[in-house]
């Protein structure tokens, strides 16, 4: 049978392996949990939203008020706007940048997908130019928001998304 103090390292040692492997998994964990890129109340809204030109205006919306917090960070809204839309979005703008286009490229996929599905009614066209009409002046935000960068990931961040809003700016129904 085994001495005292030698049961005694192997149990420190088995408590010690099942502690690092609880710190190794709660760390890869948290990497691989994503961020929402739409607030709750405005993915509530995309929900509530069917019809592709409604849909389109709440990403939009949401868009937009990434840029907002970017441009100005002690920005604030109406009553009225928070009961509907919720708080406006927090982050670094690393992460504004992100959600921005993220949310971008969500609002294309629904367009895809109602374009896919044979929704090539009226309010396609209406949407799309919409969405246009939108990253086009998003575009000059984006653009004047370059000075505040300095983070080499923030710049990155930010070229990713003028880039996306470009992109929508050159989309058709054809």
């Amino acid at each position: 049978m085994p001495s005292a103090g030698f049961q005694n390292s192997i149990l420190r040692a088995l408590c010690s392996a099942v502690i690092s492997f609880g710190v190794v998994f709660a760390g890869a964990q948290a990497q691989t949990q994503k961020r929402d890129h739409l607030t709750e109340q405005e993915a509530d809204l995309v929900r509530d939203n069917q019809e592709i030109d409604k849909r389109i205006e709440v990403f939009v919306k949401a868009a937009e008020r990434r840029l907002l917090v970017l441009a100005n960070p002690e920005a604030t809204q109406k009553k009225k706007e928070e009961e509907t839309w919720g708080p406006l979005p927090k982050g670094t703008k690393l992460e504004l940048l992100q959600d921005y286009k993220h949310i971008l490229e969500e609002a294309e996929e629904k367009l895809d997908d109602w374009f896919g599905r044979g929704g090539k009614d009226n309010l396609l066209p209406k949407a799309l130019n919409k969405f246009k009409e939108a990253a086009t002046r998003h575009i000059g935000q984006l653009r004047a928001l370059s000075s505040q960068m300095t983070d080499k990931r923030d710049q990155r961040a930010l070229a990713e998304a003028i880039e996306e809003a470009e992109t929508v700016t050159k989309a058709s129904t054809n």
